[in-house]
């Protein structure tokens, strides 16, 4: 049997993306989603993995 102390995952090294752009509709800062940049106010409130 395997104990749990062989299965762990490695720690990813964190990502420096810097200050948020502005968005180029609203010029509001974007937000850092799904991995890039987007402005949540002018793409709507349903945004992320699961619907696109």
């Amino acid at each position: 049997m395997v104990e749990e102390d062989d299965i762990e995952l490695p720690i990813l090294p964190r990502i420096d993306k810097g200050p948020p752009p502005d968005c180029p509709i609203c010029g509001d800062p974007m937000s850092f989603i799904d991995g890039d940049w987007a402005c949540v106010d002018c793409n709507g409130e349903l945004l992320g993995p699961e619907t696109g």
